[in-house]
């Protein structure tokens, strides 16, 4: 028995099919050994897995407006900034109120938010007053809403582009203290549609005219020393929540990425490239 008589056998005996395609209708050709297969384009192929894709992402997220939480990342310290992410998993839908999770839905007290910020009940009434203070949280009857201002879950309106989602699972594994989700948190109104990299202009519709970040011009949206920003975005890169891209001309300049399955604009699926760079990172839905 021949090498290449060994080799057709097991073509043929294998599923994929031989030789050159003939077409016999719109969707399906045979093969050189008479096999009959449906074929489809790329496009086609395309569609169908952005809808499976679509079909298994029930993860639940908010909303934050872009540019209206700029008021909240220009008065408060990174440390308070971090404590409200870190209230996104409890808004709940459409009424904005903060509860516990499970369908029950009961409103989170104050000892509640000693456990979600991992301080004291006391501390956690202070950030609760500083937060009520700048209209971000408003109490009533023991009671805590959101202001939808600059958070919310339900509906878009017309600032669609301007929103940015916060998915809830992968943010709870993020291990980051307060003060380091703050820095996260300052990051997002600076976040670009097509890329997801940190940008002085998200709303550019060119990717090539986007003008990105680096660290240094990082260190001075969040009014921090180089040495500092430098290290919290170590320690964010090391949560898995950004990544880095290195300009192909100029290896000094690195942009700094958010990860799309924690953070991300677009509707759908990130993109093929956005995947490849956090394939270790993606937190994928419990």
């Amino acid at each position: 028995m021949t090498k290449a008589y060994v080799r057709r056998a097991a073509r043929i005996a294998s599923d994929a099919p031989i030789g050159t395609m003939t077409p016999v209708s719109g969707r399906m050709a045979r093969d050189e050994a008479g096999r009959v297969y449906e074929y489809k384009s790329m496009e086609q192929k395309d569609v169908e897995r952005r809808r499976k894709y679509a079909a298994r992402d029930q993860r639940h997220f908010s909303f934050s407006n872009m540019h209206n939480m700029r008021e909240i990342t220009d008065s408060l310290s990174n440390k308070y900034c971090g404590y409200v992410l870190l209230l996104q998993p409890y808004i709940a839908f459409k009424s904005g109120l903060l509860v516990k999770p499970g369908r029950d839905g009961k409103p989170l007290k104050t000892q509640d938010f000693a456990g979600i910020w991992n301080v004291s009940k006391r501390t956690a009434a202070v950030i609760l007053d500083e937060l009520e203070a700048h209209s971000i949280v408003f109490g009533t009857n023991g009671t805590y809403t959101l202001n939808d201002r600059y958070h919310f879950r339900k509906k878009t309106g017309d600032e669609v582009d301007a929103l940015i989602k916060t998915f809830f699972s992968t943010l709870r594994r993020v291990r980051l203290n307060a003060a380091d989700l703050g820095v996260l948190y300052k990051l997002l109104p600076y976040v670009h549609l097509d890329t997801n990299v940190i940008c002085s202009d998200p709303f550019a519709e060119n990717p090539e005219d986007v003008r990105y970040l680096n660290e240094k011009q990082i260190a001075e949206i969040l009014g921090m020393s180089a040495d500092k920003t430098r290290a919290a975005m170590k320690r964010l890169r090391k949560a898995g929540v950004t990544g880095e891209w290195i300009k192909e001309y100029d290896d000094r300049e690195i942009l700094t990425v958010l990860n799309p399955y924690v953070f991300y604009r677009k509707s759908g699926e990130p993109d093929g490239t956005l995947r490849t760079l956090f394939a270790a990172q993606r937190f994928e839905a419990a």
